[in-house]
């Protein structure tokens, strides 16, 4: 009771805030509010390339980007955190008087500000596909209190559009935030542009050689599960991971890399051809030095697909995780790969190479239909109207 006290009294405070500030004059300007910012930037960039400058970037406490090379004008990206309130009001005072708000996330605050009648509020969903549910089909909503819910509803209600990188997440959005099939923007998502320029891979390839040169010459096995709610600090992992790579020898490498929202890396494990890899080491680098990913909840296999590349699947507490976080479909259904349960499954499947590339092929252009390369060009034509 307590702690939805608390956050009444402070919407209730940004509400305030943010009334004042739409008594000022609104201005053609782009405001995008980030917990991850990989697709935001991509957009940013388009938009310079446009000569469009009136860009601010209202960063959380998560994100880790600082943006700093897209060579935002000062006072452009903002530490939007309540403990620092000059950069917080700044934020609030570009919410309310700007025309464009792109989103990659929930945000509370979102229920504190309604925006004018032509804002549009764009969700640019921080993933390119779904396999756990999220948002209002997330199960542990069914234990949240009635003002919290309420909360959420109208978080999701301020958002008038959403990015989509295919039909299949319509349905999916449609269920999560309430929205309707003329809401939709079938852009393609904006980082997937990436994987379709050859230069940015070879320069990509080089820089993680460069970073990690024990992984030259070597068959890289990428490990990148999703998050446990009860795990964000540090996550703990039941996978033997000097035994496996002892089990496939020295042809191979494997890179660990946590999700965004684990506080902190598993640190150095003390075997040559293993590689932990800090959160602020970007996802989509390493995918392009990655000839086998393994995962379990991530998204990460949606925008790994469109490389062509096999993928392992290793959910190893299964029936725990979906009883908690819920499934959009049936899970060894959904994936494009192996489902393994143990270590030695895992190994029998890289030293045999048991894959389909048939299978990953069907997937990516089931779940990756809308992102060919021009997503990014696509959304900033939009924004720009």
């Amino acid at each position: 009771m307590l702690k939805e006290l608390l956050i009444h009294v402070f919407l209730f405070l940004n509400r305030l805030v943010f009334g004042f500030f739409k008594l000022f004059q609104q201005k053609n300007k782009i405001v995008f509010l980030c917990d991850f910012g990989d697709n935001a930037r991509f957009v940013m960039r388009e938009l310079q390339g446009r000569g469009f400058e009136e860009i601010y970037v209202l960063k959380s406490g998560k994100c880790k980007d600082n943006f700093a090379d897209l060579g935002l004008a000062t006072g452009h990206v903002l530490d939007f955190r309540v403990s620092h309130v000059g950069a917080y009001l700044k934020g609030l005072y570009h919410l309310a008087t700007g025309r464009k708000i792109l989103v990659d996330n929930y945000f509370a605050v979102l229920s504190a500000t309604p925006f004018r009648d032509n804002v549009e509020c764009i969700q640019l969903w921080h993933a390119a596909g779904a396999i756990k549910k999220f948002a209002l089909q997330d199960p542990s909503i069914a234990f949240r209190s009635p003002a919290a819910v309420k909360r959420f509803e109208k978080v999701y209600g301020r958002m008038t559009k959403a990015v989509v990188g295919s039909d299949e997440m319509e349905p999916i959005f449609e269920a999560a935030f309430g929205m309707r099939s003329e809401q939709f923007l079938r852009f393609g998502i904006p980082r997937t542009d990436f994987y379709f320029n050859q230069s940015e891979e070879i320069l990509v390839q080089n820089e993680i050689f460069r970073l990690y040169p024990q992984l030259t010459g070597k068959k890289v096995i990428l490990y990148a599960p999703t998050f446990r709610d009860q795990q964000l600090n540090e996550q703990t992992i039941p996978l033997d991971f000097t035994g496996i790579m002892k089990s496939l020898g020295e042809d191979f490498a494997l890179v660990i890399k946590l999700h965004p929202a684990v506080a902190h890396s598993i640190g150095e494990i003390s075997h040559p051809a293993i590689v932990s890899v800090a959160n602020d080491v970007s996802i989509s680098k390493l995918l392009f030095v990655t000839d086998y990913l393994i995962s379990d909840y991530s998204s990460i296999p949606f925008e790994f697909a469109l490389l062509g590349k096999p993928q392992i699947f290793y959910p190893y507490d299964l029936e725990a995780y979906e009883l908690e976080r819920g499934f959009w479909t049936d899970y060894e259904q959904l994936v494009p790969g192996p489902v393994v349960s143990n270590d030695d499954e895992l190994v029998n499947i890289l030293l045999n190479h048991v894959f389909e590339k048939a299978q990953i092929e069907a997937f990516s252009a089931v779940w990756n239909a809308y992102s060919d390369g021009h997503a990014s060009e696509k959304l900033a034509e939009y924004l720009m109207k």
